[in-house]
Order: C-alpha cells, then structure tokens, then sequence
C-alpha cells in the first residue's frame, strides 16, 4: 500500500471510530443531564458546568505538552527510531506526573472559594467542597496513570484504538451513571462512577499501547531526559494558544455562574451542549486529518499541500454551513421539548450559536496545518491578543448584557485574532508562495452561500410548528441550494475527483 492511501485509511479508521465515540458521548450525557434536570434540578447541572470549567482552568498547567509531543513524534515514528521515541515518551510520562500534582493542588488551593464564584444560591442537599473535590480527583487521576501514552497512537495515526476502548467504557459509565441517579438519586455516586471509569479507560488503554510499542515498557532504565530542543520554544506558544481556548470556553461559565447564578449557568450549559454535540461531531472530521496533514508536510511540497488546503476548506464549509443553520431552525422547538420554555434563550441570543460555530469551524482545517508545522510559538500574539480580548469583553459585555455578551464577546475574538490573525501568520511563515486573498475570496463566498441559503431556510422553518418537518426542509433545502450553488465551481470538481480518489483507495 502506498504511504498516501496508507494515510488516508488511517484518516477513516479514526474518522469512523471518532464518530461513533461523539454519538455515545453526545447521547449517553444528553441522557443523564436530562435525568439531572428533572430529578435533581437546574442548578445540579449548572453546578457540573461550574466544576469543569473551573478545572478546564487549572488544567492549563497541562501547557499542551502532549500536542507538542504529537508532533515531535512524527518523525521518529516515520523512521522507527526507537530511542528518539522512548526518550520523548519518558519525558512526557514524567510532565504528567508533575502536571497531575499542580492540578491538585491548585484545586486544592482554590476549593475554599468556589462559594465565591456562585451568584445567589446553590443545592443544600450536597456538599459543594466535596463534589468539587471528586471532579477535582477525576481530573487530576489521568496523569498518574498512563495518560500520557496515547499520545503516541494520536502519532501514529492510531487514535482509533484509544477511542475505541473510551467508547466501551462510556458505555458502561454512563448507564451506571444513570442508575445512580434513576434509582438512588446519589449525586456523590454519580461522580463516583466517573471516577472509576476513568481509571479503567487509562488502564485499558496502557495495555494497548505496551502491546503495539513493547519497547516503550523500557523507557523507565532511561535516567536522563532532557527536553527536545525544536520542543522548547513551541512550549511556550502552547501555553498561550490553552490560554486562548480556556478564555474562550471556561471562562464563560465562570462569568456567567458568578453574575447570573447557577440556574442562567444551566440555561448556558443546555445549550453548549447541543452546540458541543454538534461541534464534536465537526471536530471528529478535522481532527482525524491532523497525523495524515502532519505525515503530508514531511513529504509534499508547499504547493501541493496548499491545493489540498483549498479543497478540504471548501468541503468542510460545506458541512459546517449545513450545521449552522440547521441548529439555527432546530435549537429553539428542541429546547422546548426538552427543558421547556422557561429554560430557553430568546431567539436573537439563540441565533449567536449557530454564528459562534460556524466561526470557530472555519479555523478548523487550517488549524491542521499550524499543528502538522508546530507553529505554535509563531502564532503566540494571536493567541495572546484571543485570551485577553475575550476574557475582557466577556466580562464587560457578560455585565452589560448578560449571556448574549458573553457570546458577542467569543464571537468577535474569535474573528479579529483568530481567525484573520492565524492566517495571516499561517501564509507568511509556511504557504508563502502563495495567495491569502485566495483563499479569502473562496472563504467570503462559502459564507454568503451560507448566508443566503441559510436565511431562506430559516424563514421557511420559521413558518413550521413541527421540529420532524423542519428537520426535512433543513436537510435537502440547504444541501440543495448548495449543490446548485457550487456544481460547476472548479473547486467542487477537484474536491469531487479528491473524494473520488479517496474511496477508491
């Protein structure tokens, strides 16, 4: 087989794997959150969303080691040098256990004030400190045990293995969880639960890697580990590209539970988690490409591996404009099935989720490629200029105007210092010979198509009570007008004959 269909049967074990592995942690928590909310109430779950993105806060000391590991590891991997990999895995191994020991004890350290970060009231029924302490425990047991080891699967595109395993055990967890809180409405129990699915999904995983890379179990005779040299500087862009990402998602519920309350930080989380669901799902289609783009850079010049660039954007536009606008004609008749309408946002801030996804999603794809060219220490003012922009508007426009300025605030950053910033970047350090306004021009007409397609849809879903029929008119209305729109673009015809080319192999 050749390396380039190598890769791209690697890019669909993991693509399969990874989209059944979102539908189970897309409908198992959809699942226990909705028992959540009619048993316990709003504000346990508001509480969970308070929890994670407080440790989504402290996981920063994680720094983005593995990502840089992932990419230092390709090349070794490429070459079977066995000795550059267990030098590399050693030193990992030993940053988690360091990483694992900061993040418990800052939570540790920032325990005594999760009262603090609580506008109005909370459950009586529980005791706050220690369920903040079981999710703390939760997140801080992975780096003690093996976590550390999947990162060399991800390498060697692989990471079907690890999700594999993670989709097993997800089951499991979460029927458990679910009787937990169906039959013994135990909150305490319900973490518990997590906790030991944890342990054993790392455990599992462990045993697969020493049985792929048996001479990994060696790397503990190695006393000596320093840290790769093309790693260090890429370190500290990391640090900062987690920065911008947990301004952008944590953050948000910690302003919003702080100045809203726990029951506003629930109506938030309920509708993260539908855009969440659908965001996995996207992420799956990106992300499986990331070993394959890496593996692409090493051996394909900068042209080539631009074209492919151009195609995949186009294609991947496809699907995310699809999505937007299909949450923009679902996400208010779900909501209202599910939670009800005194849980549901008003329509104008409803609309801002859709606007946020489709954003974020058009860095997807390019962000392949600065992760397959470790730039990360490149993009470091983006990065920087993200987090403090972000976490700024959203605490002046979170005051102002509550969780619609929350949303504007993600929305703007993610446009001026992302998106238009990264490219930038991305052009001037790798794709120099060729042209950003290119690429632009097919992402500016991708979004008008969206827009466009997207408003008739929406008008015409506006005019349905029934979410089944709206559900129809959002799936052949908009792929049609696509379709229509793009057919006889030379883009579609070279991303047609890519897809072509890729099934055949």
């Amino acid at each position: 087989m050749s390396k380039s269909s190598s890769r791209i049967q690697s890019t669909k074990r993991i693509l399969a794997s990874g989209i059944f592995n979102r539908f189970l942690h897309t409908l198992l928590p959809f699942i226990n959150r909705t028992t959540i909310l009619h048993f316990l109430g709003s504000e346990f779950t508001g509480l969970t969303g308070l929890f994670t993105s407080i440790l989504q806060v402290l996981s920063l000391a994680e720094f983005g080691f593995n990502t840089a590991v992932v990419y230092s590891l390709y090349e070794p991997l490429t070459t079977d040098d066995r000795q550059a990999i267990n030098q590399i895995m050693s030193w990992l191994r030993r940053i988690y256990h360091i990483v694992g020991s900061v993040i418990i004890i800052a939570g540790l350290l920032a325990a005594p004030f999760i009262p603090f970060l609580i506008h109005g009231s909370y459950p009586d029924s529980v005791n706050i400190y220690i369920l903040f302490l079981l999710y703390l425990l939760n997140s801080g047991v992975s780096y003690f045990l093996f976590a550390y080891k999947e990162a060399i699967l991800l390498a060697d595109q692989k990471k079907n293995v690890a999700t594999n395993i993670k989709s097993v055990v997800t089951i499991l967890v979460q029927l458990l969880q679910f009787a937990a809180l169906l039959v013994f409405r135990n909150f305490y129990l319900y973490i518990a639960v997590l906790i030991s699915g944890t342990v054993i999904s790392n455990l599992l995983v462990n045993r697969a890697v020493n049985s792929r890379y048996p001479y990994l179990q060696t790397q503990s005779a190695i006393t000596k580990v320093s840290i790769p040299a093309p790693m260090k500087k890429q370190l500290a862009g990391l640090l900062i590209n987690r920065l911008s990402n947990i301004s952008r998602n944590a953050f948000d519920s910690l302003i919003i539970s702080s100045t809203l309350g726990l029951t506003s930080t629930a109506v938030y989380g309920n509708y993260y988690l539908v855009y969440s669901a659908v965001f996995g799902f996207t992420s799956i289609i990106s992300g499986s490409m990331q070993a394959s783009v890496g593996n692409s850079i090493v051996l394909r010049n900068e042209k080539e591996n631009y074209e492919n660039l151009l195609d995949f954007s186009f294609l991947y536009a496809w699907i995310i404009g699809w999505c937007a606008m299909t949450m923009a004609c679902l996400y208010q008749p779900f909501m209202k099935l599910w939670v009800g309408e005194e849980l549901m946002l008003p329509e104008h801030t409803m609309l801002l989720f859709p606007v946020y996804f489709y954003l974020i999603n058009m860095n997807h794809i390019r962000n392949q490629y600065i992760y397959g060219k470790g730039m990360w220490w490149e993009m470091k003012w983006s990065y920087l200029l993200e987090s403090i922009g972000n976490l700024a508007l959203n605490i002046v426009l979170g005051k102002l105007f509550g969780i619609t300025g929350v949303l504007i605030a993600t929305i703007l950053t993610i446009f001026f210092c992302n998106y238009l910033m990264c490219n930038a970047v991305l052009f001037r350090e790798y794709f120099q010979g060729e042209s950003i306004w290119t690429f632009y021009r097919q992402q500016f007409y991708y979004l008008i198509i969206a827009l466009l397609a997207g408003a008739l849809t929406y008008y015409i879903c506006q005019q349905q009570e029934s979410i089944i029929l709206r559900g129809m008119i959002c799936l052949f209305l908009p792929n049609t007008l696509f379709l229509l729109s793009y057919r006889f673009s030379a883009r579609w015809k070279s991303s047609l004959s890519l897809l072509q080319r890729a099934a055949k192999r």
